[in-house]
């Protein structure tokens, strides 16, 4: 499934450096940045020309966090440091790591209030908070495989019409309007998602 999906988001979005056609708009292309990673890799290797300093200075700092890591996992606080964690969120786009983000601070709310709900029943707290987190992941998970798939459709809409916006109903003066609806949407599914995490638990 993987090779007719990617060539359908090609041709209709175009990847970060590689576009199908030409007047596409960049801004519009799909970030790759795991493909565009082994790429660079991969070229430099074969080319001679790979950036040494670069990966001298990821091995560097890949040592001294996981030394930070592993002192604050000693201190046995909930402050830790994951050198994958901060990897990725060096490499990937801001528009994917923000996500992330949030998605984090709403599990970090979700679960400190799971934690004084049980503790005021007198449940058994760690029950509850597992039962908060796997409630928590199966509906993020859901909205992840409903935006792809909503995403792979929106694909083979614009790849047989041939146009940047087939389903357009507006003029592009509703750019700016459109980014504070999609905000908004964004915070309603997000208090929507805490409240429906917690209410399962009744």
């Amino acid at each position: 499934m993987i090779p007719p999906v990617l060539e359908l988001l090609y041709n209709a979005y175009g990847f970060a450096g590689a576009l199908p056609r030409a007047g596409m708009d960049p801004g519009q292309a799909l970030a790759a940045p795991q493909a565009t990673l082994m790429t660079a890799i991969a070229t430099g290797i074969f080319t001679h020309k790979l950036n040494w300093n670069m990966i001298v200075i990821g091995i560097a700092l890949g040592v001294v966090l996981i030394v930070i890591d592993e002192i604050l996992r000693r201190r046995a606080g909930p402050a830790r440091l994951p050198v994958l964690a901060v990897g990725i969120g060096i490499y990937l786009p801001p528009t994917i790591s923000s996500a992330l983000v949030v998605g984090a601070v709403l599990a970090w709310f979700l679960l400190r209030a799971e934690r004084r709900r049980a503790t005021a029943r007198g449940d058994d707290v760690k029950l509850a908070l597992e039962h908060a987190e796997r409630r928590g992941t199966l509906l993020a998970s859901g909205l992840i495989v409903g935006e792809s798939l909503i995403g792979v459709l929106l694909a083979a809409v614009i790849g047989l019409s041939g146009k940047d916006a087939p389903l357009a109903v507006v003029g592009e003066g509703f750019a700016g309007t459109a980014e504070w609806l999609g905000l908004a949407v964004f915070v309603l599914v997000c208090v929507g998602f805490y409240r429906r995490v917690l209410a399962a638990a009744h």
